[in-house]
């Protein structure tokens, strides 16, 4: 009674170039069954480990990626982007190293590019691992913007502190917005030489600002820093109208 649905099994499974395996004469796991396994290999990680939760070994990177093994997890949005590019949060998360931050990214980018996976396995798991890898590059891909500039980077640690800064947050240094709306001025008017000097004077107010945003977050003074980085947010405007008006000079 159990050949005629047989017969319809192996015929889909060979039209699929699925494996097929048989047990009692008519029982068949069909790719259902195995993708769920393979799923449950490529879930979701809470925190990172390094060593490969799969097969043991020492992890290349702080990423769940394993060449080893092939496991590839995705990262819970919990885990923070200096964890996940191998960098320390504390004691201050402002605090990042820019040659070490490019190289750790490098490295983690080489393992978890979509692309890499592309040959990885069997044809049937294939695309949940690119699809797994896409998802961990693109995370990547947000860690590395965000922690390389520092306007990104305190907005971030801002957000992780439960303040949000906003497009539109206002200045309340009343001294300041003068001062900005008399340098864009400038900048629309002034030759090169003026314009390199306003350069380099808003160079210097956005160094002080850094230093000022460096020591409140290592005092953990939410409110300060976020003042420090709206007005680090006006200063790369200025920054931003320079550079354009110089490269269309």
């Amino acid at each position: 009674m159990f050949r005629p649905f047989l017969v319809r099994v192996v015929a889909a499974a060979q039209a699929t170039h699925r494996p097929l395996a048989l047990s009692n004469g008519y029982y068949a796991r069909t790719f259902t069954d195995r993708a769920n396994s393979s799923s449950s290999r490529h879930s979701v990680v809470t925190s990172l480990t390094k060593t490969c939760p799969s097969c043991g070994t020492i992890l290349p990177t702080a990423l769940p990626v394993c060449p080893n093994c092939n496991y590839i997890a995705r990262i819970q949005d919990s885990i923070s982007y200096h964890d996940i590019l191998g960098l320390p949060y504390e004691p201050n998360p402002f605090v990042v190293d820019a040659a070490l931050l490019k190289r750790r990214f490098i490295e983690a980018q080489r393992v978890s590019h979509p692309d890499a996976w592309a040959t990885k396995s069997e044809r049937f798991i294939q695309q949940l691992q690119r699809d797994i890898a896409l998802d961990v590059s693109n995370t990547l891909n947000a860690a590395y913007k965000a922690l390389s500039s520092p306007l990104h980077r305190i907005e971030y640690i801002l957000q992780r502190n439960g303040l949000m800064t906003a497009e539109a947050d206002p200045l309340d240094d009343l001294e300041l917005i003068s001062e900005i709306m008399e340098v864009r001025e400038e900048i629309e008017a002034g030759d090169v030489e003026r314009i390199r000097s306003l350069e380099e004077d808003n160079d210097n107010k956005i160094r002080q600002v850094v230093s000022t945003v460096t020591k409140s977050v290592a005092e953990k003074n939410w409110e300060e820093t976020k003042v420090a980085a709206v007005r680090l947010k006006y200063l790369n405007g200025i920054a931003d109208a320079i550079k354009q008006r110089l490269d269309n000079m």
